[in-house]
Order: structure tokens, then C-alpha cells, then sequence
């Protein structure tokens, strides 16, 4: 399947399933509610510095990237499902969002501690490096971070190992990697395609938002319209992705089963 193909085929599921978008619109719109008025109220001086996030902040975001994973894994098989039968509905939500928790937040685990590790490593580098020479430092943590990102890369695909074949998350990630080099240009074509669409709706609400914010001369309520229009742009965004790229791996598993 090519790039063109992909992401026309996932704007036809995420057009299709309005029941998705809009459960993940509300999902989005409450967290993006509960930042604004559980954040710091009022602009920050220049110069100063920006309050440390509330205990009740903290908590919220803590449970909103626990339910993330949650909806992801919901998503995704609401998303897998459309796609093969036609159609879908909140009972394959449901039962994919309880069926590949665990894996789904093993997997994101994996993710988050290699990031972390490359992080760490390079800074370690980084540091002993520089009391010798910032010459060699610089080039040899620019080759570490990069060597993270591309790992990280190559298991972009397991969620959807464990989703679509119900793989345990060893078997997604060695599956993800073949995948990913066999592919990666054509998956980079797609993110790329993704990034500039996102890019454009940006803009136009940024555009939409900046006359809005003239009309009504009211941070607070203008904070609140941008973060009601911005979930809802985000929710379509969100399933126009995973429906794009569910399409492409599910053509490759065709295609390696032919």
C-alpha cells in the first residue's frame, strides 16, 4: 500500500466513525478543561518563574496518561475492526481497551525507559566528554540520541502487532522492527504527510482562535474555546493517524500472507 493510499483510506474510517471521535473529543476536552483551571492562574511576569504544577495538577495528568493508553488501546481495535468488517461500534472499544492494557502500558514502559536511558547516557557522555574536548562530545551525543530516536522508531509498529495479531509484546517488538526497515520510508512519508495536515489545521486554528480571542477580550474564555475546538480537532487527528497506519500494516500482513 502506498503513502496516498494510506492516509486516503484512513480518512475514510475516521469520517465513518463519529461514535470514536466523539468519545475521544470529550476525553480530550475534560483533561484540557481540568489543565486550565487547575493550572496557574494569570499571565507570568517576565522573568519570573512559572509555578510549580499543583498536586492536584500532577494527579490528573497522572491518571489522564494511565487512561490514555487506555483509549488507545480502544481505539485501535474500534480502529482494526472498522477496518476489516466495515464497521464498528463502543463494544469493540470497550472490550479492546480492557484486552491490551497491560501490553499496551508494558510496551509504553519499554519506550519510556529507553528514551530515558538514551537521555541519560548521552548527558553522561555528554559531561565526561566536555571536561576533554566539546569538539568530540558534541558529534559523539548528537550519534547517541540519534541511535535512541531510531530504536524507538523501529518499535513504532508493535501496538500494532499486539492489536492486530495479538502478539505478546516480545514477538511484537522483534515483528515492529522487521517491519519498520523493511518499510521505514514509507512509514516517514506518511508521518511526514500527517505532520504537515496537522501543521495546516494548526494554523487555521490559530487563525480562528486569535479573532475569537479579539471578539471576546477574555483570557480565560478564550483558553477554554481553544481547548474545546483543539480536542476536537485532536480527537478527528488521533483516529485519521491510527486509522492510516492500520491500514498500511494491515496491507502488509496481506501481502505476507499471500
Amino acid at each position: 500500500m502506498g503513502v496516498g493510499e494510506a492516509i486516503s483510506k484512513g480518512f475514510a474510517v475516521s469520517k465513518k466513525s463519529i461514535g470514536l471521535v466523539t468519545l475521544l473529543f470529550i476525553f480530550g476536552a475534560i483533561f484540557n478543561l481540568l489543565n486550565i483551571f487547575l493550572g496557574p492562574q494569570g499571565p507570568v511576569a517576565p522573568g519570573d518563574t512559572p509555578p510549580p504544577p499543583s498536586p492536584a495538577l500532577m494527579v490528573v495528568s497522572g491518571i489522564f496518561v494511565l487512561l490514555t493508553i487506555y483509549f488507545q488501546g480502544g481505539s485501535m481495535a474500534y480502529v482494526r475492526d472498522s477496518v476489516k468488517t466495515g464497521s464498528a461500534a463502543l463494544p469493540n472499544f470497550l472490550a479492546g481497551a480492557g484486552k491490551y492494557y497491560v501490553k499496551l502500558l508494558l510496551l509504553g514502559l519499554i519506550i519510556a525507559a529507553l528514551v530515558g536511558g538514551t537521555i541519560l547516557v548521552a548527558a553522561l557522555v555528554a559531561g565526561l566528554l566536555g571536561a576533554v574536548s566539546a569538539i568530540i562530545a558534541v558529534p559523539v551525543t548528537i550519534l547517541i540520541a540519534a541511535l535512541g530516536v531510531y530504536f524507538v522508531v523501529l518499535l513504532f509498529l508493535a501496538p500494532y502487532a499486539v492489536i492486530v495479531d495479538e502478539m505478546p509484546i516480545r514477538a511484537s517488538i522483534r515483528l515492529s522492527m522487521k517491519l519498520v526497515k523493511r518499510n521505514i520510508l514509507t512509514l516517514l512519508a506518511i508521518s511526514l504527510l500527517m505532520v504537515v495536515i496537522g501543521f495546516g489545521i494548526g494554523l487555521a486554528l490559530g487563525a480562528l482562535l486569535a479573532g475569537v480571542s479579539l471578539a471576546l477580550k477574555q483570557p480565560m474564555l478564550t483558553q477554554v474555546v481553544f481547548a474545546i475546538l483543539s480536542s476536537l480537532v485532536n480527537a478527528f487527528l488521533g483516529v485519521l493517524v491510527t486509522a492510516s497506519f492500520m491500514n498500511f500494516y494491515l496491507s502488509l500482513n496481506d501481502r505476507n500472507n499471500a
